[in-house]
């Protein structure tokens, strides 16, 4: 600055005022009056001499840089790439649905009568007696669908139900039958008994309206052998009707192989009649050696003709002592 104020003080002294002619017919007109320099004015360099001066490290430009990771950390996940999709949308079809009740698992009967030696010991002589008459009993039926085997006894208590139930044993446990074992003796309803269940209802109470048919079903554990008893209480109900019986049996023969009734003896002609006509063969159970009371054994077959049976043949009975 000293040598600024310097510089102007010796400029200021050195300039000379320049001479201006005025005429005097001229009029005066206002002019600027400047001073001549004649000497060069120095040059003044402000700051001093020129010098390469560096910037602060806080002024320098550099690059952006990511922030250090410690170690230990995971690498960053490389980004997610997200590619179009094609959507294919596929025509509704329709489709059908069936209910089907789970099935509930049937017990392993207890208390089977020992008389049914088919069950207990079926390698028994005596059970292979019966599964021959099985053989012939179902080599006689001539329908080509579910067969309807009845057997009546010709007076009661001559092992006609002991009979059956051996029969119904051997189709549903040795030939994988589905059999169904009907109680068709009211006198006498003891077949659920006998198999080790306990029946609170049975057909006759389907007849009447009181439950349905497939209620009145008892599963007894051995094969598929499935027992229709005739009621708790058979004696109260009214009497089978043969429409009744026919309905019956049309809803069975859908349902199963095999069906065997266990028929009222020869002594109720009123019930055997209303069973004899739906049943694809009849056979008539007396002891060994004995004959109708009375009367032949032709005249045994006629009468049950008459009734609309078809007898197929006899079937002996004996007792070991």
């Amino acid at each position: 600055m000293g040598r600024m104020l310097e510089s102007l003080k010796l400029g200021e002294s050195r300039r000379t005022p320049v001479a201006v002619s005025k005429p005097e017919a001229a009029p005066v007109q206002d002019c600027v009056t400047d001073w001549e320099i004649a000497e060069e004015v120095p040059y003044i360099e402000v700051g001093g001499p020129n010098k390469k001066v560096e910037l602060s490290p806080g002024l320098m430009k550099h690059p952006p840089q990511a922030a250090p990771r410690p170690p230990h950390l995971p690498a960053e996940p490389a980004p997610l790439v997200v590619k179009p999709m094609t959507a294919y949308v596929t025509p509704a079809k329709p489709m059908a649905v069936a209910y089907e009740p789970w099935p509930g698992t049937t017990p392993v009967p207890v208390g089977v009568g020992a008389e049914i030696i088919a069950y207990h010991q079926p390698e028994h002589a005596t059970s292979k007696e019966y599964a021959a008459l099985l053989q012939t009993l179902r080599a006689g039926l001539t329908t080509g669908g579910a067969g309807v085997l009845l057997l009546a006894g010709l007076k009661p208590k001559v092992g006609t139900s002991t009979v059956l139930l051996n029969l119904a044993v051997l189709a549903a446990q040795a030939q994988n039958l589905r059999v169904m074992l009907i109680d068709g003796n009211g006198q006498r309803p003891d077949l659920a008994q006998r198999l080790g269940r306990s029946a609170s209802a049975g057909f006759m109470d389907v007849i009447e309206g009181a439950v349905a048919l497939e209620q009145a079903i008892v599963k007894i554990g051995i094969g598929s052998l499935h027992l229709l008893p005739t009621a708790a209480s058979a004696k109260t109900h009214r009497p089978l009707t043969a429409e009744a019986m026919s309905w019956l049996i049309a809803w069975l023969r859908e349902r199963y192989d095999l069906i065997l009734v266990d028929g009222p003896s020869a002594e109720d002609p009123a019930a055997l009649a209303v069973q004899l006509p739906h049943a694809d063969g009849v056979y008539l159970v007396l002891p060994r050696g004995a004959t109708a009371t009375g009367a032949s054994q032709d005249g045994i077959a006629q009468t049950l003709r008459r009734m609309g049976g078809r007898l197929c043949g006899l079937i002996h009975t004996h007792f070991d002592v």
